[in-house]
């Protein structure tokens, strides 16, 4: 028996006309500013459509679903490509000049030759177990590779070492050999 009293007053409340006044003027003012509404959605959507493909292409997000399609369907030399673009980051680094950057590029040099070895399918948890799967027939200069590797791991692991420029240098030019014995840059 309540509800119905309490729909009634309801009732009663909509068809006052200061309530049927002021719903007139919402419809009214509504139906007269949709184009505006409309318009003022459709410029808001487009800028945030704008603004996502924006940052989506500056964060680089979108190249590597780009890559990984082109890897997929065109079966496009990925690897190669990620070399190629992570080579010029580690010239980069060892063009700065400095102790950290020369550090970062053998480290960065060693991180790549680890990817490219797991990419072509040579076993092992580490670096270090992938080349021990290695011999001369599969990498000619597999020697210099462990002692460039073993370098790397100086770095990592002792604080107190200092890294020359000319040392820097050679252990680079010994990845760079590594990269083109292995196809990964031209």
């Amino acid at each position: 028996m309540e509800t119905s009293t309490l729909l009634n007053q309801v009732n009663r409340v909509l068809e006052n006309p200061h309530v049927q006044a002021i719903k007139n003027s919402s419809e009214f003012f509504y139906f007269s500013n949709l184009g505006l509404a409309k318009a003022i959605s459709v410029f808001l959507t487009a800028f945030f459509i704008v603004c996502t493909i924006f940052f989506m292409i500056k964060s680089g997000w979108l190249q590597l679903r780009i890559d990984r399609v082109e890897d997929v369907f065109l079966k496009s030399n990925l690897p190669k490509k990620r070399s190629i673009k992570a080579w010029r980051k580690i010239q980069k680094h060892f063009f700065a000049g400095n102790d950290e950057e020369l550090k970062l590029a053998l480290i960065e040099a060693d991180k790549v030759l680890d990817e490219a070895l797991k990419h072509a399918g040579f076993r092992g948890e580490n670096i270090g177990d992938r080349l021990k799967n290695l011999d001369e027939s599969k990498l000619p200069n597999i020697q210099d590779v462990w002692e460039a590797h073993k370098l790397r791991n100086r770095l990592v692991h002792e604080t107190d070492f200092r890294l020359d420029r000319n040392t820097a240098e050679r252990a680079l030019a010994i990845y760079e050999q590594t990269f083109r014995d292995l196809g990964l840059l031209d």
